[in-house]
């Protein structure tokens, strides 16, 4: 039997929300991704940290070819926090529609399928060489800290990716709060 999961919609992320007027030719590509909060038991979230730029996301990542959503979901919670995890629940979807000449990869739209999770047992992050050399390390971090943290960048972001992936981690974090730290 077919279990439908109701995505909603977290945020839709444009252009236009950082002023980027000058669109290209569009090339008809989505990119499907997952991302994960993974709250401990003392209001924190488990982030990376770019120890090279300073920057701060939550963890997730790409849908590899053959991978199903759950599959890509774990894989990358392992990677980037060393963390294996149970009790998945989807909380939902964020769109970013790339459409600049700034955008130097060869889709024009993002979709990151959002989830909550706990962490089971840590076994160690699997970084790859672009993270290696950023300096991407796990850390805790208080979710209205990192709320703040992020609200604190936004403007001050140079590169055109990380404008949408700032937005993108403060809209999840703040819907996080709305729909789900809210009812308890």
């Amino acid at each position: 039997e077919e279990r439908a999961i109701e995505w909603h919609q977290i945020a839709e992320i444009k252009d236009a929300d950082f002023g980027f007027n000058t669109p290209k030719g569009k090339t008809g590509n989505i990119r499907f991704c997952v991302r994960v909060i993974l709250p401990n038991d003392k209001n924190e979230i488990c982030v990376i940290r770019s120890e090279k730029y300073g920057y701060m996301q939550i963890p997730g990542g790409g849908i590899d070819d053959g991978e199903n959503i759950i599959e890509a979901l774990r894989r990358e919670t392992e990677e980037e926090t060393g963390f294996l995890i149970k009790n998945i629940k989807p909380i939902g979807y964020t769109l970013e529609k790339r459409e600049d000449v700034r955008n130097s990869h060869n889709w024009d739209q993002d979709i990151s399928f959002v989830f909550v999770a706990l962490p089971a047992k840590n076994v160690g992050t699997k970084y790859m060489e672009d993270e290696v050399a950023e300096g991407f390390k796990p850390i805790w971090i208080k979710l209205e800290d990192f709320i703040v943290e992020q609200e604190s960048n936004e403007g001050k972001i140079e590169s055109y990716s990380g404008c949408f992936s700032n937005k993108r981690d403060l809209e999840i974090a703040k819907y996080f709060i709305r729909k789900f730290i809210a009812i308890k």
